[in-house]
């Protein structure tokens, strides 16, 4: 998305990506929100909700796993596979055929994972991450490819408040809508949107911290600027509540 000319600012967790943000140790963020197996990371659609940090823009990704071990290492010998939570569960299936005895070991990152056994020099730990990986700590390829579907791809967002980075032309907008929890309250939103020919690209609900079982819903739109503002005053309006998380051009 911001092509070759930048420097990349490496963070442990999701959570601390938004702290250097915040501290002003970077311009903008790069957050993955979403994976065709894995489903919605729900931890990030709530820290982005909490930060106001405008989503600027999407990207997605085709993911292809590779299970990475040390030297002469074979599948008989691998008795823990580490990487990140995601990753791993976009790989349970084939992990259980190729490795059932190896025991599945949550990190921070994929990569890291890699740069983790290649340190450790355990020829029974190995790791799921991407080919630039392998090729980075310079270990093979045990088995390529362990994704459980080949339709693997990530969704990511770029979100900043940089005026230099802000999108002039725009056909999709993420938003957070609170309804007002009457009978028929999502269904009245989603008539306006449907009234005004926008389409919904996603609509996920999310619970309300504090109270239990009232939901939050985390929309996608496909449309224009000013359809969207008009939909979304329209919301505020009818008694609910319409957070812009953000306009930016779909991937």
């Amino acid at each position: 998305w911001f092509g070759a000319d930048h420097e990349i600012v490496a963070c442990e967790t999701f959570a601390e990506v938004f702290a250097t943000y915040a501290e002003g140790r970077a311009d903008a963020m790069v957050v993955a929100v979403e994976n065709s197996i894995y489903g919605s990371i729900n931890e990030v659609y709530q820290l982005i909700e909490a930060a106001d940090i405008p989503i600027i823009g999407e990207i997605k990704l085709t993911i292809a796993q590779q299970l990475i071990a040390l030297p002469g290492a074979t599948l008989a010998d691998i008795t823990e596979i580490y990487s990140h939570p995601v990753a791993l569960a976009q790989c349970t299936e084939t992990l259980a055929r190729l490795a059932p005895h190896a025991k599945l070991v949550e990190y921070y990152d994929t990569a890291a994972a890699v740069e983790f056994i290649a340190h450790e020099g355990n020829p029974q730990f190995a790791a799921i991450a991407s080919r630039g990986a392998a090729t980075r700590y310079d270990l093979p390829i045990l088995e390529a490819d362990v994704q459980d579907s080949e339709h693997n791809m990530t969704r990511f967002l770029v979100l900043s408040r940089e005026p230099s980075l802000q999108p002039s032309d725009t056909n999709r907008a993420s938003l957070v809508v609170t309804t007002n929890h009457q009978p028929g309250a999502l269904v009245e939103v989603l008539q306006l949107f449907a009234d005004a020919g926008i389409n919904l690209a996603k609509l996920q609900s999310q619970p309300i911290v504090g109270q239990p079982w009232n939901y939050k819903f985390f929309i996608v739109a496909d449309g224009d600027r000013e359809s969207i503002s008009k939909v979304r005053e329209q919301i505020t309006q009818t008694g609910h509540v319409a957070q812009l998380l953000g306009y930016y051009t779909a991937a």
